[in-house]
């Protein structure tokens, strides 16, 4: 496995594995059982809806990949589509990997960690990881990361097999809550002065941006509210340096 890095500290996978039952945990267990419903209401076979949280474990780019390919789109346009909700994670990661590697962890094995971040899981990993030592650190992570991932092929074959019970609107509502929840877990986990900016003007630009350009909204609103609260970050930093 590379040496340096143990990944079968099963005191640490234990404990990571139990972290999966937290609020955090059951809310996604929740969207992803809406998405196995959501595979069966538009004729896709079960396998489809499996592999795409084996293989992406990302519900809001599953979620664009189905809608796509339901819509006749090409596998070109779907990818691109699905590869540009993704872009969102690029980040997390790069935050994520110092935190949860060794000094001696090869890369193809931080290649294979990185496949199972998520928001969730970035949210756990960052609360708990600092607080373990550095060699304790991938095998806790491992441990969330396989018990979140049974969770949620567990919840999608449910939720498939549960589709003809349910009504639309009770789909819509499951699938909202995963982003309503993460909203206010990272706006709750943010730590500095430019991380609140950028939530407070990126809630205030979404409502223009609807209005005027309801296609680029939620990029558009990041992407100003991101680039607004990081100039103010910085011009503040600079004012308390002098």
């Amino acid at each position: 496995m590379g040496k340096g890095c143990n990944f079968m500290k099963g005191k640490q996978v234990i404990a990571g594995a139990k972290t999966a039952l937290s609020p955090s945990g059951i809310v996604l267990m929740i969207a992803f059982f809406a998405f196995g419903a959501l595979v069966r209401s538009v004729d896709f076979p079960l396998s489809v809806g499996v592999g795409l949280t084996l293989f992406t474990f990302a519900i809001p780019s599953q979620i664009v990949l189905v809608d796509e390919l339901s819509r006749g789109a090409s596998i070109f346009t779907a990818v691109i589509a699905t590869t540009l909700t993704a872009v969102r994670l690029f980040p997390l990661t790069m935050s994520l990997m110092p935190t949860l590697r060794e000094p001696s962890t090869p890369k193809w094995q931080q290649y294979g960690l990185s496949h199972f971040n998520a928001i969730t899981v970035w949210i756990q990993s960052m609360n708990s990881l600092p607080a373990l030592e550095r060699g304790d650190r991938i095998s806790f992570y491992l441990g969330h990361c396989c018990m979140m991932m049974c969770l949620t092929v567990g919840t999608t074959i449910l939720g498939y097999y549960s589709a003809q019970h349910l009504s639309l609107t009770y789909l819509a509502g499951a699938l909202m809550i995963t982003p309503i929840y993460f909203f206010l877990s990272l706006f709750a986990g943010s730590k500095t002065f430019c991380d609140r900016l950028a939530f407070l003007f990126g809630t205030l630009f979404a409502i223009p941006m609807m209005i005027f350009f309801p296609d680029l909204a939620i990029l558009g609103a990041g992407f100003l509210g991101g680039t607004l609260a990081y100039v103010l970050g910085r011009a503040k930093s600079k004012v308390s340096d002098e």
